[in-house]
């Protein structure tokens, strides 16, 4: 948010096409079948897990990109630029598709997907700019430190609130993952998927590391483990009806989309276009084999 946006965002997860089933309840309050209740407790086992070892990640990827002298060989450069190609192809060939389908189940009367989309994108860079005038307002009669001061504050709040917002994003992927999974026919698209969602979240989680240790370490493991044990035992029982889900989605996806375009595109210096290729080339080939796979 203020200084910390949501990082890698490809995205919300999307519904994958626009056919009747998409457009069914996700009524599995009874139980999930075994591989996709598996597929649930891994991801959420699997972004506990590198929540808590952020810093210890971290330190292992900078020791070997000090040993690579080639950009495109050092592990974090090539893994980050590979799940920016992800996400960026996420977007364009799943995300925009869906608004369709976001519109079908929208619980808002009188507003399309994109308008929602919108709405998304004004508030997340409104809470920037609010982060700003809190810290102005808290440090405005501190004379020549001021400065300093509000920029510390606007800091930290904005580090909070981008935990917040991770916590809530990462929330609802994992509401969505039984209908996600339930809805994808393939197994390609299946791992495709919970591959380019867990480098994401992983991702942002790296990111939040990054900005800020010393409040990382103290903060975002307890948020991110407390916010997601809710959403997983919301998840398990399917409380959430498919409507309100798509509709929070389509709210997210100006969110998701802003936040791809300013995090997942770094500079030159910062990333490896090679890398960014193959991730690009890589969805955007297994969904296409997939979704022929599908026609015949």
């Amino acid at each position: 948010m203020c200084s910390s946006d949501l990082g890698h965002g490809p995205s919300a997860p999307a519904t994958h096409g626009a056919g009747a089933g998409v457009l069914e309840p996700a009524s599995h309050a009874a139980g999930l079948d075994g591989l996709t209740l598996s597929a649930v407790i891994g991801f959420f086992l699997a972004i506990l897990l590198v929540a808590h070892f952020a810093p210890q990640i971290v330190e292992i990827t900078a020791h070997l990109d000090r040993a690579e002298s080639r950009k495109s060989l050092r592990p974090s450069i090539a893994l980050r630029s590979f799940s920016s190609g992800l996400a960026v192809a996420y977007v364009f060939v799943l995300l925009l598709p869906e608004f369709n389908v976001f519109q079908e189940k929208l619980v808002l009367p009188g507003i399309n997907s994109f308008q929602v989309a919108l709405l998304g994108l004004v508030v997340y860079k409104g809470l920037q700019h609010l982060c700003l005038l809190s810290a102005n307002k808290k440090t405005e009669a501190m004379g020549d430190w001021a400065f300093v001061s509000s920029k510390q504050q606007e800091r930290l709040l904005g580090f909070r609130v981008s935990t917040y917002v991770f916590a809530l994003y990462a929330s609802l992927i994992l509401l969505t993952l039984p209908f996600q999974l339930g809805h994808y026919p393939s197994w390609v698209d299946k791992g495709l998927y919970l591959v380019t969602f867990f480098l994401h979240l992983g991702f942002n989680l790296i990111g939040l590391y990054e900005d800020d240790e010393r409040h990382y370490r103290r903060f975002v493991p307890f948020v991110v483990a407390g916010v997601l044990t809710l959403s997983f035992v919301l998840t398990i029982f399917s409380v959430l009806s498919t409507g309100v889900l798509l509709t929070a989605l389509a709210f997210l996806a100006g969110v998701i989309i802003f936040s791809v375009f300013r995090n997942e595109l770094p500079s030159a210096d910062h990333s490896s276009f090679v890398w960014f290729g193959i991730g690009v080339v890589f969805f955007a080939v297994a969904e296409a084999i997939t979704a022929t796979a599908r026609l015949h």
